[in-house]
């Protein structure tokens, strides 16, 4: 064989390998297995691949949140980092204390979660990760106007995830904002194809339609 077909069959060996998904995306696509195996196994997570774990945890069928509190408690460090407070707000959600792992965990609080997030957007206005949260937080808590206009602003930050417009979506429904919910919604559809929401909102949008 000469040394160009050796190099073509190298290329094209290559070109064959496919492109594992990120841990975004795996989240997208409700991959949360796959995901969790993923970012367990890296000796060094980012903080926001350890917020999507921690998030599919909560997403299990059924939720596992004793392991979700503990993908929330490596978030951060010190109070100077603007994920210790995404932590303890996704923990505030759940019940218990990212200060205590091994504590019994506590009653939900939502309006600590709430606090803890909008402390990590004044640490960090400019981080998408908590703006998002903040959004995200608001709309579990029912905050549904003040939930739309956070993650309206996250969505300006990245507008490339998936989960930012679907909780836009949802806060714009909630606040009877059809028309910036069926954008949200198309937009959300467009980015998460595979997303286990799909079947959903589709009949939403359907029904809305007619």
């Amino acid at each position: 064989m000469s040394a160009f077909a050796s190099v073509l069959v190298m290329a094209l060996a290559f070109a064959q390998v496919p492109e594992e998904p990120s841990i975004q995306k795996l989240f997208e696509a409700g991959h949360y297995g796959p995901l969790l195996d993923r970012v367990a196994a890296s000796e060094a997570p980012a903080p926001e691949d350890i917020y999507l774990a921690g998030q599919a945890s909560r997403r299990l069928d059924p939720p596992d949140q004793v392991q979700a509190r503990n993908w929330f408690n490596r978030l951060g460090g010190d109070d100077a980092d603007f994920w210790t407070f995404i932590g303890r707000s996704a923990n505030a959600l759940l019940g218990g204390a990212v200060a205590e792992p091994d504590a019994a965990p506590s009653e939900p609080d939502p309006d600590q979660a709430v606090g803890h997030a909008r402390h990590a957007v004044e640490l960090a206005p400019e981080a998408f990760f908590a703006q998002y949260h903040l959004g995200f937080t608001l709309a579990e808590t029912k905050d549904y106007a003040a939930a739309a206009e956070a993650l309206d602003k996250a969505i300006t930050m990245n507008p490339t995830f998936a989960y930012a417009h679907y909780y836009a979506g949802y806060a714009h429904y909630q606040t009877k904002r059809v028309d910036r919910m069926a954008n949200s919604f198309e937009r959300f559809l467009k980015l998460a194809p595979d997303a286990p929401e799909r079947p959903a909102i589709q009949a939403l949008m359907r029904s809305i339609r007619r």
